[in-house]
């Protein structure tokens, strides 16, 4: 046998076995049991009960759910956005702002049968100084948007949605409404 043919199947022989050697062992489903099981982790292993709740209530399609965010978002923001003004047009300051959450209940129609404010912190957010200046701070005291609740919630009644929820779904809308936001 010949000096390079030694080398090559020298080579060839170091080549396979590097190959076979370095390849990483397949671990079994069951080797992973077998190297978590008995009692080792026992101790780290916490146990509950579960609770019995009465029925939550039906549902509604995450796909309509997200139709209706964004029928609000897209369509409807333009009622709050009209009540706001209103209420600036009444307090003659454009610093009218703040934010909101309303509840309201959607049928199955598509159409809202209920609605509620929850939480409103709509006020004025800068007010005139002695110099007759809109300014954030030192100016008179900040006065509320009384009737943006009314207003908002009298135009929630006449929203509709496509597509409906497929049982009566209540809804939040969290928003914010002026110019100061």
């Amino acid at each position: 046998m010949s000096y390079s043919k030694l080398i090559t199947l020298v080579g060839l022989l170091v080549g396979v076995t590097a190959t076979v050697a370095c390849k990483p062992k397949v671990a079994s489903n069951q080797d992973l049991l077998n190297a978590y099981g008995g009692e080792k982790y026992t101790e780290d292993m916490v146990a509950t009960d579960y609770e019995v709740t009465e029925n939550q209530g039906d549902s509604i399609d995450p796909r309509t759910q997200a139709a209706i965010q964004d029928t609000i978002s897209t369509v409807y923001v333009s009622d709050f956005e009209k009540c706001v003004e209103k209420e600036m047009d009444r307090l003659e300051n454009r610093w009218v702002a703040g934010t909101f959450a309303i509840e309201f209940t959607i049928e199955p129609s598509g159409m809202v049968s209920a609605a509620e404010l929850l939480q409103e912190d709509i006020q004025e957010r800068r007010t005139l100084n002695a110099k007759g200046e809109f300014v954030s701070s030192g100016g008179a005291a900040p006065r509320k948007a009384e009737n943006f609740g009314s207003c908002i919630t009298s135009l929630v009644y006449k929203w509709e949605f496509d597509p409906p929820p497929e049982v009566t779904y209540t809804h939040t809308y969290n928003g914010q409404v002026g110019e100061a936001w």
